[in-house]
């Protein structure tokens, strides 16, 4: 059975001349963040339902369809009744109701139809009551035949309303909320929620270096989570610093492509973070994400290279072996547990390491120690690996 998403996006919110679906959330509108985690947890098609598309709404709408989320606006339930399969598994989103990814999926995932649900105590009238104990904290999951069912006879009836109580009466199972869960309507109600979603939105797999710079990522993260700029923006200003490095490297001027590394490392973490924050997951596909790896190993070559001059050409077989080292520890670590992986080497700490010898004027001391450092980290991950492996078939 195939899922569904019907969003509610036509109800005025508590600030005068805005709908709840156009209120600003972590940069972007509460719209798309519901669409995005509609989207996530599998639903395809995600109809947003309608009464009229101002400006901001139609601006919101476009960026979706730019992303290439499988949106359908419908004017009408019975527009909305016809995009929807009768034999498809909905998934009913309030008008400005929120929750996370987790919570969301667990509910899709059952067979029956559901109602997420939180205690009367605590939460005002937007959540509607269903018994003398709950309230709906307004996600369900219900039928596409419910809604086809349900379109013809709303008359003045509100939908979203109207498809709960006969989702209740129909036997729905309540499903009380074990996460976060909010219906906004005011900017009032956003400033804990965002802060949230601001404190989650680290990139996944962060070593060392993605610890230390992420006060810096976050800095970053929060100065232009309100602006034009995207994450691919954020990711070719690395991409670009990172490309200055190499001939800065091959003309001697050491400096100037050490400074140019360590300044893309917390834009590639803060473009990482903004696209995790905005739910876009396919920016770790894009070229610039591909590219940088490539950058940062021929800066590492190119620094050889210019070492080569002085202190023949071993530094440069250094190198390369220093690199074949990494790929050969990415490889090893794939899909393991390895222990005390956070303090094993990596490419965006790779060039921090390089600062204490750079201000020793000591280069080819601190190229030495980047291969001690990655052969390391490389025979460890392979021995634990190893080891992990032969537990399991014991």
């Amino acid at each position: 059975m195939a899922l569904a998403a019907l969003i509610a996006a036509y109800h005025e919110s508590g600030e005068p001349g805005t709908l709840r679906a156009t209120l600003p959330l972590a940069g972007r509108t509460l719209i798309e963040r519901q669409a995005r985690i509609a989207a996530a947890a599998g639903a395809n098609p995600i109809v947003v339902i309608v009464e009229r598309v101002p400006p901001a709404l139609s601006t919101a709408l476009d960026r979706l369809r730019r992303d290439r989320l499988p949106l359908i606006v419908a004017r009408s339930a019975e527009e909305a009744a016809e995009a929807i399969d009768p034999f498809d598994r909905l998934l009913l989103v309030a008008d400005g109701a929120i929750t996370d990814l987790d919570q969301l999926r667990s509910l899709a995932a059952g067979t029956n139809e559901a109602v997420l649900t939180v205690p009367d105590s605590g939460y005002s009238e937007i959540y509607e009551r269903i018994d003398g104990s709950t309230r709906w904290a307004g996600l369900a999951t219900v039928t596409g035949a419910l809604l086809r069912e349900t379109a013809p006879m709303l008359r003045d009836w509100d939908l979203q309303s109207t498809l709960l109580r006969r989702a209740i009466q129909g036997g729905a199972r309540h499903v009380p909320a074990d996460g976060p869960v909010a219906i906004l309507d005011r900017n009032s109600d956003l400033a804990d929620l965002e802060r949230r979603i601001l404190a989650g939105a680290s990139p996944p797999g962060a070593g060392w270096a993605g610890r230390i710079l992420a006060p810096i990522e976050r800095v970053v993260t929060s100065l232009t989570v309100t602006s034009p700029a995207g994450p691919q923006l954020i990711g070719l200003a690395s991409a670009f610093l990172s490309a200055i490095a190499v001939p800065a490297f091959l003309y001697g001027w050491f400096w100037t492509g050490l400074i140019s590394l360590l300044a893309a490392t917390p834009l590639e973490g803060a473009a990482l973070r903004l696209a995790k924050l905005r739910m876009q997951d396919d920016v770790r596909h894009s070229w610039w994400a591909y590219l940088l790896p490539l950058l940062s190993a021929s800066a590492l070559v190119a620094l050889g290279y210019a070492l080569a001059a002085e202190r023949g050409w071993g530094v440069v077989l250094l190198a390369f072996v220093t690199l074949a080292f990494l790929v050969a520890l990415r490889i090893e670590c794939e899909g393991q547990k390895v222990r005390f992986a956070l303090l094993l080497a990596e490419r965006r700490g790779m060039a921090w390491l390089m600062l204490p010898f750079a201000f020793a004027d000591f280069w080819h001391g601190g190229l030495a120690f980047l291969f001690a450092y990655s052969a390391g980290s490389f025979f460890w991950a392979q021995r634990e690996a190893h080891s992990t492996r032969s537990e399991g078939q014991d």
